[in-house]
């Protein structure tokens, strides 16, 4: 067998030379594929920047491509109107800037002004699902024909949700013109939450919103409800997606829905849309302008006529103080945690779809409010986001970059303002990639998340208190008032026991002064309910104690208990107590003070160095009892002694013992 080691392996068949290599017929695959769409990709270019005298600036095409690392990145290349039909770019890109700039898009580059856009993810709402474009875009128009507002130029299928864009003459971008084009775009997408607001809070405080600007709201809110209008697409620099690109996302090709070909697209007069947009026309506002110009002056006149009558008759002036500006310290440790309520609101774990922006969310606010890098915030974030720590940490490396770069000062120029580099996103924003506009505020304030409404979390002034409180380390208002309660309630114990005012205050001294005493006295006689027995002579009985004799009165007291069946005579001890259920419900006429019973029923004793079970030393000396169904009989070595008049007439034999204790 012949073997040749410096010959390459060959095909010996007759067509070998008429194969190509695998990596040429890809290439000319993606090539034909992308000049079989080359024909809508130009005609929308055309349709969105037609080559036209008194047009100027460049255009910005976009795709994302996939570095070395393996990371994607957003690649542009400029191209001027005149050659953007029949650049090759335009067969590249898969997006294509919206507005014209200088050169690269950006705020500070901007040229000319000339559309209006309204970017809607709607094949995933409940009224748009399971449609075809043309109905969704259908329903769209149904919509502005009822809320009387122009109709767009053109309707195009993203290859997902719909871009509904109004085109206009070009304005050439100066100051003034920039800001009414974003006015306009802001209030064709309606009000922030989908729901008009009936305050509006200006520099002199919150006054009530104009009629016309909440029938406007309500009117754009219809419109948009449930569509997924993404209202943080106003920016001048934003780019959409060409038709005859494929979205790799949904595996569909983005195409023009309505109307029926890019001949067929119409362009609209800037004044028109701005008259049909905002809620109040340029006269109306100069009108409104005058009137509250008007009502200032003459509140500013008021003014001045009262200072110079205080200035003659030499009162002092004060000036007003500007209101403080109100700054919230708490802002984003608050949007941490109502994610996190969030997070619970879901069960425990976000959905499958929005675990990685859920993490990402939260991770920004832990970068706001604590710092941080991206190992940490994918610790602390990886379980309950179910994710792998390794896959966030590597997914939250972008974040922890930028907030290096904001460490060092670094800012950025937002349209025309001067902006820090860190992300930003508004509770609107936050809702509305989380899928939570259609959420109704009560189910959101009721899981926690109230931090994400437009009025944050509301507390009350009592709130607020309780919380500054609580971070100076002070005790909580309920031990308090409960502490002064139980002193309260020893101190008449006390008095009740025949205790001067200045015994007691001794008693206490260290643990409250005497004002506070006596108000503690106050609001413990105020919560007990006192029972008086009128039927009972007023006597005085000595009750012994080891430590001496203290002297309790009997009759109309605070304290009285109803001593069960007959007494035995004194010096013998009854053979059993009688049971709990046959003390009467109601003390009878002749009633004995039991000072050694404490409130449940447990014997006390009455000397100032005892100690009762699980309560420490005691100072004082007895403490009078609580009426009630729980105070047991006394044993028989704390019975007190029965009154004078009754012993003599159970001496005398013309009272029996059942009939005294009856």
């Amino acid at each position: 067998m012949f073997h040749f080691p410096n010959l390459a392996h060959v095909r010996l068949d007759r067509f070998a030379p008429m194969v190509r290599p695998d990596a040429e017929l890809v290439a000319m695959r993606d090539e034909f594929q992308a000049r079989v769409n080359a024909g809508p990709r130009a005609a929308h270019a055309r349709a969105i920047h037609p080559d036209l005298p008194g047009v100027k600036g460049k255009v910005s095409l976009m795709r994302v491509t996939q570095g070395s690392d393996g990371e994607h990145r957003w690649e542009t290349k400029v191209v001027s109107v005149s050659e953007l039909a029949t650049s090759d770019a335009l067969l590249w890109a898969t997006h294509i800037s919206m507005q014209r700039f200088y050169g690269a898009r950006g705020s500070t580059s901007l040229v000319q002004l000339q559309d209006l856009i309204a970017d809607v993810d709607c094949h995933d709402k409940a009224e748009f699902r399971g449609r075809s474009p043309e109905e969704m875009a259908g329903i769209l128009i149904q919509r502005l024909r009822d809320a009387g507002k122009p109709m767009p130029s053109y309707i195009a299928f993203s290859g997902r949700g719909l871009h509904c864009v109004w085109l206009h003459q070009p304005l050439q971008a100066t100051p003034g013109v920039t800001g009414r084009h974003r006015a306009v775009q802001r209030w064709m997408h309606g009000p922030a939450e989908g729901k008009a607001s009936k305050t509006v809070r200006t520099k002199g405080g919150t006054r009530l919103q104009d009629p016309e600007v909440i029938s406007h709201e309500e009117t754009m809110a219809a419109v948009w409800r449930g569509t997924g209008l993404d209202r943080g697409a106003v920016d001048t620099a934003r780019v959409l997606r060409l038709a005859g690109s494929y979205n790799g996302k949904s595996g569909k090709v983005a195409r023009l829905v309505w109307p029926a070909s890019w001949a067929d697209v119409e362009r609209h007069d800037f004044e028109d849309l701005a008259s049909a947009f905002l809620p109040f026309t340029r006269d109306q506002m100069d009108a409104l302008k005058a009137e509250r110009q008007a009502e200032y002056e003459i509140r500013e006149a008021r003014r001045q006529a009262r200072r110079s009558e205080a200035e003659a008759a030499g009162i002092p002036v004060v000036e007003d103080l500007a209101p403080a500006r109100r700054i919230s310290g708490g802002y984003w440790p608050s949007v941490v945690q109502a994610l996190d309520a969030l997070r619970i609101m879901w069960g425990g774990t976000p959905d499958i779809g929005k675990r990685d922006l859920w993490a990402f969310l939260s991770a920004c606010a832990l970068a706001q409010s604590e710092g941080g890098t991206a190992a940490s915030w994918a610790e602390r974030l990886a379980g309950p986001a179910g994710l792998p720590e390794a896959e966030l940490r590597t997914s939250l490396g972008a974040l922890e970059r930028v907030l290096r770069r904001q460490k060092t000062g670094e800012t950025r120029d937002h349209d025309g303002v001067e902006r820090p580099v860190m992300y930003v996103y508004s509770k609107a924003r936050m809702l509305s990639l989380l899928g939570l506009n259609d959420v109704s505020e009560e189910t959101l304030r009721g899981a926690g998340a109230g931090a994400l409404l437009p009025g944050g979390v509301v507390r009350s002034e009592r709130q607020r208190s309780a919380d500054r409180r609580a971070e100076a380390g002070a005790t909580p208002l309920v031990v308090t008032v409960s502490a002064r309660l139980a002193d309260g309630r020893e101190a008449l114990a006390m008095k009740a026991a025949g205790k001067a005012m200045r015994e007691i205050v001794a008693a206490f001294a260290g643990r409250r002064g005497e004002t506070s005493l006596r108000r503690a006295m106050a609001e413990a006689g105020a919560e007990v309910p006192t029972e008086t027995v009128t039927e009972a002579a007023v006597e005085i009985a000595c009750e012994t104690s080891k430590d001496g004799s203290v002297s309790s009165p009997h009759g109309s007291t605070t304290s009285i208990v109803a001593v069960p069946g007959a007494l035995p005579p004194s010096g013998e001890t009854p053979a059993v107590d009688t049971p709990g259920d046959a003390i009467p419900a109601r003390p009878a006429a002749i009633s004995v003070l039991s000072p050694t019973l404490d409130p449940q029923g447990s014997p006390r004793m009455a000397s100032g160095a005892a100690m009762n079970t699980g309560s420490g030393p005691r100072t004082g000396g007895a403490v009078a009892t609580f009426p009630g169904l729980r105070s047991a009989p006394f044993a028989s070595s704390l019975r007190p002694p029965l009154p004078a008049f009754i012993a003599r007439l159970l001496a005398a034999g013309t009272c029996s013992a059942d009939a005294v204790s009856a």
